[in-house]
């Protein structure tokens, strides 16, 4: 493994939940020898990829971190559109909305849209996900060939929740239903008492692909409430379809599976 690949293993050992790091908590979460681990973090230290808090000795993201993720705020416009988008449709449901991206097999909250509601699980910005567990992260997945979807699956398939697909034949054969209908959906899956309804939408000048969902209180939204989130979300999924001359949506925007899908 070449040193960046290290650099970059230690640099995925930052979350939301574990923003600061100590030498120990990286040898630990990387398992790599304690000799190279410190030569590593003081490296990324000294360039400006981490800084060190004088008192603890933990390790956080540093000034050049933050400078590259707002310059790829700044020019990801693709993505600020879809938030854009997805604020209206907030506004109008109450519900939380996320924009996300798939990383290999998970998906990667890029924006959150917090709705009205009282009853919220919000997922903050920067949160990984198995893609297969996610309504987005499935929509996303399903714009990929059978092949590449079987590569990117960790091995053995891990089982997440009980209405989660359970094995690579459960997902495949959402993902045929997804490729139909371009929506997906989940209840109880990687969030117990949330579901949600996604789609996911590809930019042909860009290349990049995004997966937008809506999440609502799984136990508390019934079938008919669903069908109408699906009609609005769908909505939205057609005109970034065609601002994004998405073959895929410019292909569904005459059909209408939205009774169906959602119903499901």
């Amino acid at each position: 493994m070449s040193a960046l690949d290290n650099a970059i293993e230690i640099l995925r050992c930052f979350s939301p939940q574990q923003p600061e790091v100590s030498n120990a908590d990286v040898i630990r979460l990387t398992g790599k020898p304690k000799s190279s681990t410190s030569r590593l973090l003081r490296q990324l230290k000294e360039c400006g990829l981490l800084e060190q808090d004088a008192t603890t000795r933990r390790y956080r993201p540093g000034l050049l971190v933050f400078e590259l993720g707002r310059l790829h705020r700044a020019q990801n416009d693709f993505v600020a559109i879809a938030e854009q988008h997805l604020r209206t449709v907030c506004a109008t449901t109450g519900h939380t909305g996320y924009v996300a991206v798939l990383d290999g097999d998970e998906q990667v909250v890029l924006r959150v849209v917090r709705g009205t509601n009282p009853l919220q699980v919000v997922s903050p910005p920067g949160v990984r996900t198995p893609a297969f567990a996610t309504s987005n992260g499935r929509a996303m997945l399903a714009r990929l060939n059978d092949a590449d979807i079987r590569a990117r699956l960790p091995r053995p398939f891990p089982v997440v929740s009980p209405t989660a697909p359970r094995n690579v034949t459960e997902l495949m054969a959402r993902i045929a239903d997804i490729r139909r209908t371009g929506y997906s959906s989940t209840s109880d899956e990687s969030l117990p008492g949330v579901g949600s309804l996604g789609f996911a939408v590809s930019n042909r000048d860009s290349n990049e692909t995004i997966g937008v969902a809506l999440s609502f209180p799984s136990q508390l939204t019934s079938t008919k409430e669903r069908a109408r989130l699906w009609q609005i979300l769908r909505a939205m999924a057609v005109e970034l379809g065609r601002l994004a001359d998405d073959p895929v949506w410019l292909a569904l925007d005459d059909a209408v599976p939205v009774r169906k899908a959602a119903a499901r």
